[in-house]
């Protein structure tokens, strides 16, 4: 009988230490996932940037000119739109305020050099176009004008990369058809239809 008893006992004991090292489902831990979020190809093809320009061309001026693009293709082709806010006047006296919308499309060429091409429309006083023809008026009005802008600049730096600060060469084509905005930077007088700029892009 006692025998009997401790044959019971000893099997009752060694399921229930059995019972206690083997983990049951509901108590199994599992090790986390984690899966890597995807990148947006649209936030890795999207650059932005503009150009700053502060100076004084017989007056005080400043011109900020934001822009935003989108690459296209696998060469590096970016299309975008952009603004152009310019300030021009004297410090205790009136200034002029123009602005305006822009598109453009820059094209990488090689290393750190790029094209440009842009078309600009600007609402000014019309004695800030090429077309102006009355030197003598008193009464000047604002209108809109635009025209196409093309030109190459490269981005600074030694990384020889498609980034970062840049200077360009612009010509105003609308000069041609005595159409288009006289911009204050321009190379070789205020007439030029050359335009330098200043800015980053990245």
């Amino acid at each position: 009988m006692n025998k009997s008893l401790l044959i019971i006992l000893f099997g009752f004991l060694s399921l229930t230490t059995l019972a206690q090292q083997t983990p049951t489902p509901e108590t199994e831990e599992e090790e986390p996932v984690y899966f890597e979020q995807p990148k947006s190809n649209f936030k890795e093809n999207l650059h932005y940037g503009g150009n700053l320009w502060l100076g004084f061309f017989g007056a005080f001026y400043i011109d900020a000119s934001p822009m935003a693009g989108l690459e296209i293709n696998d060469i590096g082709t970016t299309v975008g739109l952009g603004s152009t806010f310019i300030y021009q006047g004297g410090f205790n006296q009136g200034g002029v305020f123009m602005a305006g919308p822009r598109i453009f499309v820059r094209q990488p060429v090689w290393r750190s050099i790029f094209a440009h091409a842009e078309f600009e429309l600007i609402n000014a006083p019309e004695n800030q176009f090429y077309s102006f023809d009355r030197p003598n008026a008193v009464d000047i009005a604002r209108k809109w004008e635009g025209s196409p802008l093309i030109g190459a600049g490269f981005y600074q730096g030694r990384t020889k990369s498609q980034g970062g600060s840049f200077i360009s060469i612009m010509y105003n084509i609308g000069y041609s058809y005595n159409r288009g905005f006289i911009s204050p930077q321009g190379l070789g007088g205020n007439s030029s239809p050359f335009v330098l700029r200043f800015g980053f892009f990245i």
